[in-house]
């Protein structure tokens, strides 16, 4: 797929194809843009898919309203080739880790969109929650909603990061590789537990020194709670994080 950035007409830019994804616009940041852009500020570029025809706004709704709040007829325009499908899917994820940030209904909204959507019906609910910039339990509760409502079909596969085809198995959702119905759980004893059931000549046993595992892991838990929900890359840290235990630990 081409990209070029270019000088757009305002008139030439078509917001009527469903592609924004937030419940309703927000004023007060269109007039803060409308301010900057007055005062000869350069902000990002909003991006449109060209389908041959028309160019269909894909993100930066807020930044189109405040050109023309201001009356300039003309935007910097990230030009991607595709359809209004395209920039629909686009959509969805726009905002997840810049601009301004999605209200609870805003997420919903793109969710739901996006599991209505062509490319979305067949896809896993992990890449479907990276590319909408939420939690794959997030995808699993409104797929699971819209297909009870007959809002979208019940599929018997799904398709991986790889592009592979997968059937869609969820018996094993919530259970460990190793785990084994017909083994207890492992009781720890304190010390004093240890003392009183063996009795005052039997010596205590021997503790051992705290997990290296243990220490690093909370260590690392400190450092992902140091990162503010306001850094712009905060989002892709936290999928990094995601991927790496999925990739290791299953």
């Amino acid at each position: 797929m081409t990209t070029e950035t270019k000088t757009l007409k305002l008139d030439q830019i078509r917001i009527d194809g469903g592609t924004q994804p937030r419940v309703s616009i927000d004023e007060q940041t269109v007039a803060d843009y409308a301010d900057l852009y007055a005062n000869g500020e350069k902000l990002p570029p909003v991006v449109v898919f060209f389908d041959g025809a028309a160019y269909w706004l894909a993100d930066g709704f807020h930044r189109y309203w405040a050109n023309r709040r201001i009356a300039c007829e003309y935007i910097f325009a990230e030009v991607h080739q595709g359809t209004v499908q395209d920039a629909r899917w686009h959509s969805f994820g726009a905002n997840a880790a810049h601009g301004l940030r999605r209200t609870n209904a805003d997420k919903e909204k793109a969710v739901r969109a996006a599991l209505a959507h062509p490319k979305g019906a067949g896809t896993s609910d992990r890449e479907i929650a990276r590319h909408v910039g939420v939690t794959d339990k997030t995808i699993g509760k409104y797929r699971a909603e819209m297909e009870a409502g007959a809002e979208i079909p019940h599929l018997a596969s799904r398709t991986g990061r790889d592009g592979k085809t997968y059937p869609r198995n969820t018996s094993n959702i919530g259970r460990r590789r190793d785990s084994s119905p017909s083994a207890p759980a492992r009781q720890i004893m304190t010390r004093e537990e240890y003392e009183a059931e063996a009795g005052d000549n039997t010596p205590a046993p021997r503790l051992q020194a705290p997990s290296k595992a243990i220490a690093k892991g909370q260590e690392a838990i400190n450092l992902l709670k140091s990162i503010l929900p306001t850094d712009p890359r905060c989002v892709e840290a936290m999928h990094m994080v995601r991927d790496w235990i999925i990739h290791n630990f299953g």
